[in-house]
């Protein structure tokens, strides 16, 4: 049988999103899981990602590098969950080296 066509529906909770999001954007960034966080709103019907983590300092451009995660991210987050995603806001909060965490 088709799943589309069983009868009922499926609802996906904003802490998923947040979770599919955070985890994204630390792949992304090449930083750990814990150093991301995501915060999820309802934009008009799409998907609006709030943003916050540390990044790599790996002599790329801090600016160019968290821009190019912030996009990525929304397409690795809209093609796994199949939602619209449309605002996205990244904070860069601090830099991540090999050996820890700089504020």
């Amino acid at each position: 049988m088709d799943a589309a066509r069983i009868p009922g529906r499926v609802t996906i909770s904003a802490r998923a999103y947040e979770r599919v999001a955070a985890a994204v954007l630390a792949d992304e960034l090449g930083v750990p899981a814990r150093a991301s966080r995501a915060h999820v709103r309802d934009a008009g019907g799409a998907l609006a990602l709030d943003l916050t983590s540390g990044i790599r300092a790996d002599g790329d451009p801090i600016a160019a590098s968290a821009a190019a995660a912030r996009t990525r991210t929304g397409e690795r987050v809209s093609a796994l969950t199949g939602a619209l995603v449309g605002d996205i806001r990244l904070r860069i909060t601090h830099l991540v080296t090999q050996n820890r965490s700089i504020s």
